[in-house]
């Protein structure tokens, strides 16, 4: 079991899921099979009948060149042998391609041996052959035998040869996965680029001119973003006037309810002009910070966070003043409590979660809020001791105007935690919630402590 998990992990640390590996090894296995099927249809061809007689071939030609040169000697000085040794190892073996073979005359006399001491009879093979004047040879040779190919070829596996062969497979398959991987590498980027900074910046022209399939998805990819951004752009808009556009009649409204009630001041009617008029202003008001934190390209900060939170409880004690708070700064020193961020937006966040969790936190019952100091990132946990929320539920709370389906549906309109997870991202950090086992709901919020350049990068 452990070592299937080792396993795992090592698959999962070298990419071989990632289409790069998974192109790279088919092209390398391929041409290793592409070698490997070669050498066995050469080996193959060569152990045939085929081979068997041109080896039958070879032998009879050179037999009779031979028995020529014997019978040529003969009649000249009688020093054949000799000099038939001489001739074959001058002229027959400059490539090492001379047959073992054993050639008797008429006479049973041995006028020519080579290389045949050490085969056995029984893997002996007799043949014949005729001279210039008709005198019959008899030529023995060893049995066709596969060819030293095999063993050539095995050789061959285990040679520098081989090896730069490997090696060349490699890189020529790495070559061709890396062609075809990279265009999508980095329309993937460039995708996940655009939808976390919402930010055009054109494709290159090279890969939008390729003329491939790659460069049409490119076409699309591009065409996609701009029509994407021009639809949030103009929805951003339409928020922002909208909300502008309603301020106007809402403080009239109040003005016109303010006379009123100077004429009819225990008028319950227009208390709950009042009520609503403040409320529809909340709402415009989270609308735009909404819209703001879509569109805003504040600079970063060094910010103390421990001293922001503070703030943030000071206010909560002014506006629940039944709920008990507890900080808890972060250990070490000053510098621990200190990170880039934008304060106005990472302000709004923590007002949210932490209004959040003194609103639906039982009476008398504390909030919590903890931070803590990595060398990396900001930690910081709000916990409180309220009625929780469905696990079901948890990643919905995060969707603009969604409010769970128990008791945190009396009051708000389901934009805080959203306006935070945006806030919270435009940093690059990462907020996440859970209901623990006693109850409550504890809000965690990681934001990088050297700003949204670090987060990127790692």
């Amino acid at each position: 079991m452990a070592a299937g998990t080792t396993w795992k992990n090592i698959k999962k640390g070298l990419g071989f899921k990632r289409l790069f590996w998974r192109i790279f090894l088919t092209f390398w296995i391929a041409s290793l099979a592409v070698m490997a099927t070669t050498g066995y249809v050469l080996i193959n061809e060569y152990t045939s009948t085929e081979y068997n007689q041109r080896f039958f071939n070879d032998v009879t030609a050179q037999a009779e060149r031979i028995v020529w040169r014997y019978e040529h000697e003969v009649l000249v000085d009688g020093k054949a042998k000799r000099k038939i040794k001489e001739w074959i190892r001058q002229r027959e073996n400059r490539g090492g391609q001379l047959i073992p073979m054993l050639v008797y005359n008429a006479k049973g006399e041995s006028i020519y041996h080579y290389r045949m001491n050490k085969v056995p009879f029984e893997q002996r093979i007799e043949q014949h052959v005729y001279g210039p004047s008709n005198t019959r040879y008899t030529v023995l040779v060893r049995q066709p035998q596969a060819p030293r190919m095999y063993k050539q070829v095995l050789y061959r596996f285990q040679s520098i040869q081989f090896v730069l062969i490997f090696v060349a497979c490699a890189l020529v398959s790495a070559l061709l996965s890396w062609t075809i991987v990279k265009p999508i590498t980095y329309l993937g980027a460039f995708s996940r680029r655009y939808a976390n900074d919402q930010t055009i910046a054109p494709l290159p022209t090279p890969l939008l001119a390729r003329g491939d399939e790659f460069g049409d998805l490119a076409t699309d990819i591009n065409f996609m973003v701009g029509k994407t951004h021009e639809a949030a752009s103009a929805q951003q808009r339409l928020l922002h006037d909208v909300s502008h556009e309603l301020r106007a009649p809402l403080a009239r409204l109040q003005a016109s309810a303010a006379l009123i009630e100077q004429n009819q001041p225990d008028n319950r009617h227009v208390k709950q002009i009042h009520n609503d008029c403040h409320r529809i202003d909340q709402l415009i008001q989270q609308i735009l910070n909404f819209s703001t934190l879509e569109n805003a390209q504040p600079e970063e900060q060094v910010c103390d966070i421990a001293a922001l939170c503070e703030r943030i409880l000071d206010d909560m004690a002014i506006n629940y003043p039944g709920i008990p708070t507890v900080l808890t700064p972060p250990k070490g020193t000053q510098k621990q409590r200190l990170i880039r961020c934008y304060p106005e937006a990472i302000h709004q966040a923590l007002d949210n979660i932490i209004g959040n969790a003194c609103k639906y936190s039982d009476k008398r019952q504390p909030v919590s809020v903890a931070i803590e100091s990595t060398s990396a990132a900001m930690l910081i946990k709000v916990t409180d001791k309220g009625p929780g929320v469905d696990e079901k539920e948890i990643e919905k709370l995060m969707q603009p105007f969604y409010r769970a389906g128990n008791q945190m549906h009396t009051e708000g309109f389901g934009l805080g935690l959203s306006i935070a997870l945006k806030a919270i991202k435009k940093h690059g950090g990462s907020l996440t919630m859970q209901s623990p086992s006693e109850g409550g709901l504890c809000v965690e919020v990681s934001l990088p402590r050297h700003g949204k350049k670090t987060a990127k990068s790692r």
